[in-house]
């Protein structure tokens, strides 16, 4: 997504999927048994599938991702759809990797801790737009570990695949500073930082009801 933002490119043989870097933490965050999951932008429902939920649904914009995911399995739900306007219920655990930006910021973040049952948990790997001088300083780390990264894939053999060619790419991102505002305001108390690879991580546990 953001490597036209990048001054500075990769050979595309040494390009890799920063989503998957983050997949298995992601999935470390879930808790270990959930009734009810929703995985939102699930693209070819590579983590959709390894949800631990005994319902797992997954909604995405793009027929053809559906199409695609659904014919992987039929344990999970697949719905195509738009998450902002889609009658879905709550769950016990949301998911979002790499999908809140294609989303207006407060708007998808207002539908996903909707969309989050009071006692459950919201977990998002999003991009985030280089804008501030700490955004430039985490390149000086982040270009060089990425060369480095892509270079190890390229000599195993799991390099060159950064997205597959059908997925939908958004070119925008908001910044983390927009990002923590919504935040504060949407989802008080969500724990974010910023991590390599251009990306960050939110994790929102909803408040019970008493």
């Amino acid at each position: 997504m953001r490597e036209k933002q990048r001054k500075l490119q990769l050979p595309e043989k040494l390009r890799w999927n920063h989503n998957e870097w983050y997949r298995r933490w992601l999935l470390r965050q879930l808790p270990s048994r959930a009734a009810s999951a929703l995985d939102v932008g699930c693209g070819l429902g590579d983590l959709a599938r390894r949800i631990r939920a005994d319902e797992v649904t997954a909604i995405d914009a793009s027929a053809r991702m559906i199409e695609r995911a659904s014919a992987t399995t039929d344990e999970v739900r697949w719905v195509h759809g738009d998450v902002l306007t889609h009658d879905l219920g709550r769950y016990d655990v949301v998911t979002a990797e790499a999908s809140l930006h294609h989303l207006p910021l407060r708007e998808g973040l207002t539908r996903l801790a909707a969309l989050t049952r009071p006692g459950g948990t919201l977990i998002v790997i999003g991009l985030y737009m280089t804008a501030s001088r700490a955004d430039r300083a985490m390149e000086l780390v982040t270009l060089p570990a990425n060369a480095v990264v892509g270079l190890a894939k390229a000599l195993n053999g799991t390099g060159g695949t950064p997205h597959d060619a059908e997925m939908p790419v958004v070119m925008t991102a908001p910044t983390l500073d927009e990002i923590r505002a919504a935040a504060a305001e949407i989802v008080p108390g969500a724990r974010i930082r910023r991590r390599l690879f251009w990306r960050y991580s939110m994790v929102w546990h909803a408040p019970e009801v008493h």
